[in-house]
C-alpha cells in the first residue's frame, strides 16, 4: 500500500541549514495538498513551529498566496528541528520530511541569549483550548480529538 501525505509544505526560500544568531534571513514556504497543489488559505494566521531535541520555538505569519515566510528572531540552540506550520485545522507537512538545521557561529551564545523554547505541556494547552471555547462545539456530540492532539503536541 502506498501512502501519501494529505499536507506538504515546499520551501521557496532560505535554505536547510542557518547559523545560530543568524536573524535576517527569510524563510518561505508553500502550504500544498496530497497532489501538491496549493491551498489557498489566504489571509489565515499561521504557527510555524520548530521542533528540536531542548523543545519548540514558535513563530507568527500570514498566509499569502498559499506562501508563508518568517525570521528566527533570535538564537536558537544548535541541532535539527522539524518545523511544521498550523493554519486553520491543518498540519503542514502530514510527515516528518521538513527539517532546519542550525549550526554553530562565530559568535558564541550564552544560555540567557538563546530563545526560550516551550517545553510540550499539555494540560496548559488543554486549558487555553477550553478558556478559548467556553460553550464548546455546537455542532459535535464529541469534542474534535484530531484538534485536542494536535494542540498537545504543541
Amino acid at each position: 500500500m502506498i501512502r501519501s501525505n494529505s499536507t506538504n509544505l515546499k520551501q521557496l526560500e532560505g535554505g536547510r541549514v542557518v547559523k545560530q544568531g543568524d536573524s535576517a534571513s527569510l524563510f518561505a514556504y508553500e502550504l500544498l495538498d496530497e497532489k501538491w497543489r496549493p491551498v489557498n488559505l489566504d489571509g489565515q494566521q499561521a504557527r510555524v513551529v520548530l521542533t528540536g531535541a531542548d523543545g519548540k520555538a514558535l513563530f507568527e505569519s500570514t498566509v499569502s498566496q498559499s506562501n508563508i515566510s518568517f525570521k528566527i528572531s533570535k538564537p536558537l540552540p544548535i541541532g535539527s528541528y522539524l518545523v511544521e506550520v498550523h493554519c486553520a485545522g491543518y498540519v503542514f507537512p502530514s510527515d516528518q520530511s521538513v527539517r532546519l538545521e542550525v549550526t554553530q557561529s562565530a559568535d558564541k551564545y550564552t544560555s540567557s541569549e538563546l530563545l526560550d523554547l516551550v517545553k510540550n505541556d499539555v494540560k496548559a494547552e488543554i486549558d487555553k483550548y477550553i478558556a478559548e471555547h467556553p460553550n464548546g462545539t455546537q455542532a459535535e456530540e464529541l469534542p474534535d480529538l484530531t484538534t485536542l492532539y494536535n494542540l498537545a503536541k504543541i
